[in-house]
């Protein structure tokens, strides 16, 4: 049977599953009844903006959403290196967010203007189905205080996702709004203390499960609100024993508590009289404890002796709780780290002489450690390779310094998960044999980043990989180290296969001339983010008004191209082209 031979019901469940924006590209202008299909009958669009061409992007919003917009539920707005600018051009288009009636779930990544991004937030006010928010990765210079309230004085949300954002005048102490509607957030990557998370607690008195990060800096700082309420706590903490006690205080009716600690070294018999005192009715317990012991002399016979505190009667028997150490002999600071298991969180840092030892009754289990998303890879000085049989399946994002030992390679059973891959490339001769093996192991590669390369080889133009789309040659070593693209090597690297297929470039480049190399001969090129040496721009003189770059690049470039520079990182210049 073909797809369009299958009933209206089975094809609307195909299509929510999928992109809006793909479901247009795919299915319009087939035949009258998909275009009356997409137009009129199918009631649920999910409209992802991200990595859109801005050809698609212009299409969808001048001849598509406004015959969708009361119909899409989930809405992600992005101002990043693949769309920059995106979300000021969206609404430039006359579009308001308050006619988005049936809207459920609002994404907004990457925004720098304070101004957008509440002018959004607050069109949002009247939407009675938005029950889910996500603000990620934002920068922005705001000395008032309003951002938070007006989140916060949405009518219906219920889960808040607020993640790495950077503001200047932010402040969750200013928080005035009580929303009895949030019960679920996450406040990821954004530092708060005792202070901030009272006043989170007063001003969302229904808060049932809570992700976030705690840095005391003040000893004597005291936790002094109850939440009864809360039952699930996810906690990055960094500060005095007394003081962690003192916050699981407050927090007697919690069920499951996921906890990362650092520069913290307890031993099973303390945390046991830690639970047992101040979380009675705790079923789940996840942790990870990052330390340092104090002496380096015999620390296996130490990691014995923390092991043997996590094997009585309350770990093995009553809970099952099992604890793995790792551990590097050779780390001159002592380090080590101990987790439950089954391992529970989404990071790992592998190096390469790591010795490992568990309260598991069989040493074969729990080896497999499928939340592991983010992967870190660190050769040892001397570069030997401790095997141990940890599997690592769910990889999307890989950080890894070549050459590596390819033991490694066992522990990365695929690479199917795998979207971003983030190299540094040392003097060797099996560099590029190593990187081309990673990525015909890597069939859905999205972006490769050079973190570091040691030289410019013409070999690097020679590797291929099917699925990657964004190339990231821009490091913040670039300017120290004067590693600019010449000539030559731009159009190498647009007549390479990479180049061919690929839609974000980041780069640096030594004249303003080679933007033209690289835009006229990468052909699928979108975005083209840059640096270039003979920038003449200086915040102390220039204005947006006497840009002498970006007026040459309007004179030299395509007028359908978007050109500017970064508020945030001013030697940085944007380019979305097609």
């Amino acid at each position: 049977m073909k797809f369009e031979q299958l009933p209206n019901e089975l094809i609307f469940d195909v299509f929510e599953y999928l992109n809006a924006i793909h479901i247009f590209r795919a299915f319009y202008g087939l035949n009258s009844r998909f275009n009356k299909l997409l137009n009129i009958s199918f009631k649920f669009y999910h409209l992802d903006f991200r990595s859109v061409s801005k050809y698609t992007f212009t299409n969808v919003c001048q001849q598509h959403l406004p015959l969708i917009i009361d119909k899409v539920v989930t809405f992600y707005l992005a101002d990043d290196d693949e769309t920059p600018n995106l979300p000021e051009i969206f609404l430039s288009y006359n579009f308001t967010l308050d006619k988005f009636i049936h809207l459920k779930s609002l994404s907004l990544q990457s925004i720098r203007s304070f101004d957008i991004l509440n002018k959004i937030i607050l069109q949002c006010h009247h939407l009675s189905y938005l029950t889910h928010f996500k603000l990620i990765q934002c920068l922005f210079n705001n000395e008032e205080n309003n951002l938070i309230n007006n989140i916060w004085n949405l009518p219906k949300l219920i889960y808040c996702h607020i993640d790495d954002l950077m503001s200047k005048g932010i402040c969750f102490s200013k928080l005035s709004i009580i929303s009895s509607s949030i019960k679920y957030l996450s406040i990821k990557n954004i530092t708060c203390d005792f202070r901030y998370l009272s006043h989170i607690f007063e001003q969302t008195p229904c808060l049932q499960q809570l992700c976030t990060t705690i840095i005391c800096t003040e000893k004597n700082e005291k936790f002094q609100t109850t939440v009864p309420l809360l039952t699930n706590l996810n906690l990055s903490f960094n500060g005095p024993i007394a003081m962690m006690m003192n916050l699981f205080q407050s927090m007697f009716n919690l069920h499951y508590l996921t906890l990362s600690t650092s520069y913290l070294l307890l031993n099973g018999n303390e945390w046991k009289k830690i639970l047992i005192d101040f979380l009675p009715n705790l079923k789940i317990f996840r942790l990870k404890m990052d330390f340092h012991f104090r002496e380096s002399n015999n620390i296996e016979d130490k990691i014995n002796e923390l092991l043997q505190t996590f094997q009585t009667d309350f770990w093995i028997k009553y809970h099952q709780w099992f604890v793995r150490c790792d551990w590097n002999p050779s780390n001159a600071f002592s380090h080590a780290i101990l987790y439950t298991l089954p391992y529970a969180f989404n990071d790992f840092h592998f190096i390469n002489e790591s010795y490992s030892k568990s309260t598991c009754p069989n040493e074969e289990d729990y080896w497999l450690y499928n939340q592991v998303q983010i992967l870190q890879h660190e050769n040892s000085i001397s570069n030997n390779f401790e095997y141990f049989p940890i599997q690592f399946p769910n990889i999307s994002h890989l950080e890894i310094i070549l050459p590596f030992n390819e033991k490694f390679l066992s522990n990365i059973p695929s690479l199917n998960h795998l979207i971003s891959l983030d190299v540094t490339l040392l003097p060797g001769d099996s560099v590029y044999n190593q990187l081309q093996l990673l990525l015909n192991r890597a069939p859905h590669l999205h972006l490769l980043r050079f973190s570091h390369v040691s030289d410019l080889e013409i070999i690097l133009f020679k590797i291929h990989n099917r699925s990657i789309r964004r190339l990231d040659f821009f490091t913040k070593e670039s300017m120290l180290y004067s590693w600019y693209f010449n000539k030559e090597q731009c159009i190498a690297l647009a007549n390479s296969s990479l180049g061919r297929q690929c839609q974000t470039l980041v780069i640096d480049i030594k004249h303003r001339t080679n933007v033209n190399d690289l835009i006229n001969n990468m052909t699928n090129l979108q975005s083209l983010i840059f640096q270039c040496k003979d920038d003449k721009w200086n915040p102390k003189i220039s204005s947006s008004t006497n840009d002498e770059l970006i007026q040459w690049l309007h004179e030299y470039l395509p007028s359908t191209c978007l050109i500017s520079r970064n508020t945030q990182q001013i030697s940085i210049i944007q380019v979305w082209i097609r």
